[in-house]
């Protein structure tokens, strides 16, 4: 691992320290469980936006969809 110098401001400090510390983690795992959920969800979205993309170009072919859902489960 790196480390990684970010700023973030007080009032979202507060907030993480009072999430974190009640689960028993600290910011840094608080943080990059964050950026893991932010970079899956962003992840989904792309393949949703392909998703619908190929569905209206080619609205019958069932075989292009399964394989795109086997492309993501196999990512």
């Amino acid at each position: 691992m790196i480390n990684l110098q970010i700023s973030i401001d007080e009032k979202t400090l507060a907030e993480i320290k009072q999430v974190s510390k009640p689960q028993g983690l600290d910011i840094t795992q608080v943080i990059r469980e964050a950026l893991q959920s932010w970079l899956k969800r962003r992840e989904a979205a792309r393949f949703e936006q392909e998703w619908i993309a190929a569905l209206k170009k080619n609205p019958d072919d069932a075989n292009q969809a399964e394989a795109m859902a086997r492309s993501l489960i196999h990512a």
